[in-house]
């Protein structure tokens, strides 16, 4: 939050306190976190700000009208190719809003158990990755 007449940012405990905890978990290998809370919490924002304090990017799908499981996927191997092959740390960020279908929840479950999403990637795609990450 902004002061007034001094612009400057006034941050609270309890923001700091949350802040470290998400921090910590981002700091973990295949940490993972359910950030609960009313809209406008500032859930996302601590979220975008300890990632950037961490050197990780930000993954967040954006959904459209005609945004579907074919897009959802596309989107999730986009995300898969990036942190394997790019070996780029990344914070995956979704809210409720953006799932549209329940097989996005699944795709996200199979992801935060076993770190691979099922049938995602045709035998020739992962033959081209394995070329990819070998050369």
């Amino acid at each position: 939050m902004l002061c007034g007449q001094c612009q400057k940012v006034v941050v609270y405990r309890y923001v700091l306190e949350h802040l470290s905890r998400i921090s910590r978990v981002l700091r973990i290998a295949g940490g993972n976190a359910l950030l609960v809370g009313v809209g406008g919490s500032g859930r996302q924002s601590l979220t975008r700000l300890a990632a950037f304090m961490s050197g990780m990017h930000v993954f967040q799908p954006e959904i459209s009208k005609q945004y579907g499981k074919n897009e959802w996927r596309e989107d999730i191997k986009s995300l898969l190719k990036t942190t394997g092959l790019s070996n780029k740390k990344t914070v995956f960020l979704i809210t409720d809003s953006q799932i549209k279908e329940e097989s996005f929840l699944e795709d996200v479950d199979a992801l935060l158990n076993s770190a691979e999403v099922p049938n995602l990637f045709t035998a020739e795609e992962k033959a081209e990755m394995m070329e990819v990450s070998v050369c």
